[in-house]
């Protein structure tokens, strides 16, 4: 049921038109919305359904100090929020807190952690864990494994964070309000699909119970130009794709050009992209050397060993390191990427292309930085959006409530200090204003015969 609602959605809009942003109603009480959304919906529920917690008001205001001053020690990316969106998080908190303070429903509180989270437009990773994302992202971490500079033990301290008692008490009993008002939603905008009199809103088909295949192959040219879209680097996935790729590589083995479209790939793991993408396609050993800077805040060292870091002091001058980010930071690690071939023999012998975009970020914006600093392949497109030097967000469980949220302990940079998360990767060839970065590519193909 969980993924067939995840299909409708997905099919109807952005998440973000559903789960609220500026189209949800304010728990204030200002206008709604033409169109309903989900928070907007939820946040209108009354106090017997909106409480599922028995939690006061003080101790809502509790929890929301709780984060903040979680943030503040350990959240890396303040002044880089303030620089890219404008937005300063002490007066966020500020003005959340008088919201908070007025809530009188747990789903007001929780849409009111949202919305300042939100505010922060995911920069490190900033979010609160809703019920779509709680189920699979519990279950990610229920078996925890090592990725990259990751280790078990880690990664188990995440895992117990998402299952804890409380919080699984208070998502599973979310869900039984949460859910009837989502159908609801959804409801609305198949009956807009069914008033022909309506304008068409929605995509055709949106109601298909075939979920999307996440990578997508196609030739382009037979015997030149081969196309491979792969839309996330999901690991629930990984066999699944492992095998299309595989296969389709073998088919496409001696074309003169394969392409890897990026473009709206958010993320997932790293290894998907180190295994199944680059590992298979190379002959020798890539490598790129990156910075990783943190806070020492208490919270952090909840989730990592501060021993395996060296003392700030001791960091080497970086010339595009921002200065105002630098003396907030405590700890650093230098870090080599590195990825091994799968073999003596490469699986593809032609000329490799990457397709990236704005979308591309987290563990797809690690592939772009990676590509365009090994030169595995021509990256093309537009500037990526970044956070992709790192390691997987730390949970912070608020203590009465149980809600969660997840943010980025460390701060990236590439060898000259660029941070990666406010600059992202700019591709080796930009496409041009109004022309995809497919075009853009398939031009490039052309000039060269």
């Amino acid at each position: 049921m969980i993924k067939e609602r995840f299909v409708k959605l997905a099919a109807v809009s952005a998440l973000a038109v559903f789960l609220g942003g500026c189209a949800a109603p304010q728990p204030s009480g200002q206008a709604p919305s033409e169109e309903p959304t989900v928070l907007g919906e939820f946040v209108k529920l009354d106090s017997q359904e909106g409480n599922w917690l028995d939690i006061t008001r003080e101790q809502r205001l509790e929890d929301f100090a709780y984060l903040y001053q979680t943030l503040k020690e350990n959240y890396p990316y303040f002044h880089v929020v303030q620089r890219m969106t404008g937005k300063d998080m002490e007066k966020l908190y500020q003005e959340y807190q008088e919201k908070v303070r007025t809530c009188d429903t747990d789903a007001k509180f929780f849409v009111i952690l949202d919305q300042f989270t939100r505010a922060a437009e995911m920069i490190g990773h900033l979010s609160t864990i809703s019920p779509l994302d709680y189920p699979w992202l519990k279950e990610a971490y229920s078996e925890p494994s090592g990725d990259g500079y990751e280790d078990g033990s880690r990664m188990k301290r995440i895992g117990e964070a998402y299952t804890n008692e409380r919080t699984a008490f208070c998502y599973e009993k979310m869900d039984e309000v949460f859910w009837p008002v989502f159908d609801e939603v959804m409801e609305y905008y198949d009956s807009l699909e069914e008033d022909s009199s309506q304008p068409e809103s929605v995509p055709e088909n949106r109601d298909d119970p075939q979920e999307p295949s996440n990578v997508e192959t196609q030739i382009l040219e037979p015997g030149k130009t081969a196309y491979i879209k792969i839309n996330s680097f999901d690991m629930a996935g990984y066999e699944q794709d492992k095998k299309v790729l595989f296969d389709f590589y073998g088919q496409v083995k001696d074309y003169p050009h394969v392409i890897f479209d990026l473009s709206e790939n958010g993320g997932g793991g790293m290894s998907y992209f180190d295994d199944l993408i680059a590992a298979p396609n190379i002959d020798k050993t890539l490598s790129t050397d990156v910075y990783m800077f943190m806070k020492a805040g208490d919270y952090n060292g909840k989730f990592i060993d501060f021993s395996e870091f060296q003392p700030i002091s001791e960091a080497p001058s970086l010339p595009r390191m921002n200065q105002e980010d630098f003396a907030g930071f405590d700890l650093y690690m230098p870090l080599t990427y590195q990825v091994e071939p799968l073999s003596s023999e490469k699986m593809l012998n032609g000329k490799l292309w990457m397709l990236v975009s704005e979308n591309v970020f987290s563990s797809s914006e690690y592939a772009a930085m990676f590509t365009k600093a090994t030169g595995f392949a021509e990256l093309v497109g537009t500037t990526t959006s970044g956070d992709g030097i790192g390691i997987d967000p730390n949970p912070i469980v608020l203590p009465h409530s149980g809600f969660l949220v997840r943010y980025s302990p460390i701060y990236g940079v590439t060898p000259d200090g660029a941070s990666s998360q406010e600059f992202g990767t700019e591709p080796d060839i930009i496409s041009p204003k109004g022309e995809s970065a497919l075009d853009t590519c398939l031009k490039e193909i052309e000039k060269m015969g």
